[in-house]
């Protein structure tokens, strides 16, 4: 009873971490690329013209007319924050399928307080799509390792293919799959006939879109995942560990790496021995003893294929390092889970739940100070979070930013510039890719007449560059300003054209 409690409770906070004031923030940055919004273009060729798969805008084209033409920003983010929801409850149990329930919620813990997850869950872009059927199709190859029912590996072709159709990152699914399988096919003979339908299933639902994509690929796209593996595209430091703490500022790396090393030594010392046939002391198996070779190799492959791949010859991985952190937040599982088992014949019962509960805490409320609470928004202004301060990330790194508060009033912005219709160029302080998706007018910094000065903007430069427009802002009033907790976040200046340096 107290260990579905506990479930209840973390499936319950991790819910509040994805939809609470999911609608708050204005759409930011690839947010707005993920917007099904064609227009001269064909459907087909909007589709095609893309970097990825078509899932998160065939979303997006579903509940373009009920949100009113993706003014309502709940609505739109929803079905991305629930495949979110949906994730962590599928992790979990797959987690408990694997290994144990302890082991499954320790794992599911830091699942659903990780900052790239929860992040994910509360904008609209593919990631939770991709991690939803991706973690669906290893649970139902499970499902057919444990039952034999082929309508379980019609139901995993269909969800990986879903997955892969939201993006490449699906591909990384595949290690713990086959794993799963190769365990069905020692107790099943006949699981290797029964895989047919399912593979042209999944081979028909990817090619349909796959084929006609690699065979009408773009220059530049070819070019900008060039400059992904070489860097050309950013000129800027890419650091995987700087990103990852600037999603989870406050000793997390260390809690992941500490835990993460632990439990993958566990792992990889449980796989030798019981490919030598060794029998562990219980002390060194604990509840790890039912879990077979095949899986336990599947899960080191599921974690080393996306390491190697984006740590070793991809430049810039920005966060697509969550393929990685999957299978590692199984490995901590195992490692808190054999912490837990020795503190408790030390310590006694209580002290491993107290401990547990609170890094438990401590990782929720870190979770909720960053995405979810905006009296300050952090990344982009510091932020006391209990004792310690959220420090504002230097902009000399390759910064990847999805998912963090951000409100600044564009569509009102973007309303009194339609409406007024005083200039026919504007520029701003703030990201191209906001601004443009809120203004129908060209950026031009040497004619704009409107200028949009944005506090705290996501380029991190609150300085204005252009010396035209800094000395009529410095002399002159805004013509509006909007305010958001008693704070000045956005103004509007009118530059005459008659006014020159």
């Amino acid at each position: 009873m107290q260990k579905q409690l506990a479930v209840i409770i973390l499936f319950a906070l991790a819910g509040l971490l994805r939809l609470y004031a999911l609608g708050y923030s204005d759409y930011q940055g690839d947010e707005i690329k993920a917007l099904y919004n064609p227009k001269e273009a064909t459907s087909l060729a909007f589709f095609l013209d893309q970097r990825k798969g078509p899932m998160q805008f065939l979303v997006t084209a579903a509940v373009k007319g009920i949100s009113h033409d993706y003014a309502n920003r709940t609505l739109v983010r929803l079905p991305f924050a629930l495949a979110g929801l949906g994730s962590v409850c599928v992790f979990y149990y797959l987690a408990k399928a694997l290994f144990t329930q302890k082991i499954a919620v320790y794992a599911t813990i830091f699942f659903s307080t990780n900052g790239f997850l929860v992040a994910f869950s509360r904008l609209v872009q593919y990631q939770s799509l991709v991690i939803f059927f991706g973690l669906l199709a290893v649970y139902w190859v499970h499902k057919y390792a444990a039952g034999g029912r082929t309508r379980f590996l019609i139901l995993a072709a269909v969800s990986l293919a879903i997955s892969i159709l939201a993006h490449y990152d699906g591909v990384f699914f595949v290690p713990i799959i086959f794993g799963l399988f190769y365990v069905a096919c020692r107790t099943n003979r006949r699981s290797v006939r029964r895989l047919v339908v399912p593979t042209l299933l999944f081979l028909a639902l990817t090619g349909a879109f796959y084929v006609p994509f690699a065979l009408s690929v773009a220059q530049s796209t070819t070019d900008y995942w060039a400059g992904r593996i070489t860097g050309d595209v950013s000129g800027k430091l890419s650091s995987s560990r700087y990103l990852f703490s600037v999603y989870q500022p406050i000793y997390v790396l260390h809690v992941y790496t500490l835990l993460g090393l632990a439990g993958f030594a566990l792992l990889t010392l449980l796989s030798l021995a019981k490919l030598a046939r060794f029998t562990l002391p219980a002390v060194f198996a604990g509840e790890h003893s039912t879990v077979s070779l095949p899986v336990l190799v599947s899960i080191l492959i599921w974690f080393a294929v996306p390491f190697v791949l984006l740590e070793r010859v991809i430049y810039i991985p920005g966060t697509h390092i969550y393929t990685y952190l999957i299978p590692t937040f199984l490995a901590m599982g195992s490692a808190l889970a054999y912490a837990s088992a020795v503190s408790t014949k030390l310590f006694g019962r209580f002290v491993a739940p107290a401990g547990v509960l609170l890094l438990a805490a401590f990782l929720v409320l870190q979770a909720y100070y960053v995405f979810v609470d905006h009296t300050t928004e952090y990344p982009w202004e510091n932020k006391q979070f209990l004792v310690w301060t959220l420090p504002k990330p230097t902009p000399i790194f390759h910064l990847s930013m999805f998912g963090f508060p951000y409100y600044r009033h564009w569509d009102e912005l973007g309303s009194f510039i339609r409406t007024k219709q005083q200039a026919q160029f504007y520029t701003t302080n703030e990201r191209v890719s906001i601004a443009r998706y809120h203004i129908a007018l060209d950026k031009a910094g040497d004619k704009a007449g409107y200028y949009v000065y944005i506090t705290n903007p996501q380029t991190f430069t609150n300085e204005i560059t252009n010396a035209r427009i800094a000395a009529w802002v410095h002399a002159n009033a805004p013509v509006v300003q909007y305010t958001s907790q008693g704070r000045v976040v956005s103004a509007i200046y009118l530059v005459p054209d008659y006014f020159i340096l």
